[in-house]
């Protein structure tokens, strides 16, 4: 029973990072812009299928290192074009924060139809970031869990150090706690809403490709992340990147657990029950703030 826990606890732990990685984008996200980005699972699978693509399709050499190579910065760019051409014109609106999610909310639907077009309703699977398993004896560890672990807890160090760090870091910060006081100082406004859209475009596709290898890519696959990463957003306290870590391995943990003890079609029903009763609780989340 105990390896069998072990065995559920590694799962949840390596869930939990991954979530994690893509739910810091979507707090970044709305930390800043206050605007709920409903395209944010069909980002991730578009990760999973670039990964495809590249792997499958075109069969580049390197493996997962070209793939991150050549879809990071392709991801990236996406996420940067579609902030100005989708959702930046929409600024200059009063209300353009429920106009941000109804053309997010179109865009999905959008690309997850693409999806359904371009490689069919079947879904895709990708090969293991790296073979082989790790035998301790009666608890056997699959080194791609390690790998993914790693990859997604260094994505979120190297996201961390961008924040605290970097010019566009700083101006992100300060956009995110005072806007007007931003626009004062002379900060662009325009570009740190476009970065900030940008980076959570790289880190919920990096999930794409992460979570592929273990769950496929299919074309309406992203709405299952997107509810997850509302939740833990929501849960952790929406705006707040801490929180939102602590969410996430929170859930992924609760996740993995009520999928061994009851199966998998009761986690979202254990996920939004978590989710009410700390709401009703304490309704700035965890790590939250009034106001």
């Amino acid at each position: 029973m105990l390896i069998e826990y072990a065995d559920v606890f590694i799962s949840g732990l390596t869930n939990g990072s991954v979530y994690a990685l893509m739910a810091v984008g979507l707090t970044l996200v709305y930390g800043v812009s206050k605007a709920f980005n409903f395209a944010y699972g069909s980002f991730y699978s578009l990760g999973g299928y670039l990964a495809w693509v590249l792997l499958a399709g075109i069969g580049i050499w390197g493996g997962y290192i070209s793939v991150f190579i050549i879809a990071l910065p392709l991801l990236m760019a996406f996420g940067y074009v579609t902030e100005k051409l989708i959702v930046a014109p929409l600024r200059s609106r009063s209300d353009w924060e429920i106009k941000v999610m109804m053309i997010t909310l179109g865009l999905a639907l959008f690309m997850d139809n693409f999806y359904q077009v371009a490689f069919g309703s079947r879904m895709k699977s990708l090969p293991p970031i790296v073979d082989g398993v790790w035998d301790l004896g009666d608890i056997v560890i699959s080194y791609q869990d390690i790998v993914i672990l790693v990859l997604s807890v260094s994505g979120i160090l190297a996201f961390r150090w961008i924040l605290n760090n970097t010019r566009i870091g700083m101006a992100v910060r300060a956009v995110a706690q005072n806007p007007e006081g931003a626009r004062i100082v002379g900060i662009p406004k325009d570009r740190v809403f476009a970065a900030t859209f940008a980076i959570s475009t790289v880190m919920v596709g990096a999930g794409g490709v992460l979570l592929a290898q273990k769950y496929f890519v299919s074309p309406t696959g992203g709405w299952d992340i997107l509810v997850k990463s509302w939740v833990i957003t929501a849960f952790g306290g929406m705006g707040s990147i801490q929180g939102g870590l602590y969410a996430a391995f929170i859930l992924g943990m609760l996740e993995a657990f009520v999928g061994y003890w009851f199966g998998m079609t009761w986690v979202l029903f254990a996920l939004f029950a978590v989710l009410l009763a700390t709401l009703a609780v304490r309704p700035q989340g965890l790590m939250g703030k009034w106001g």
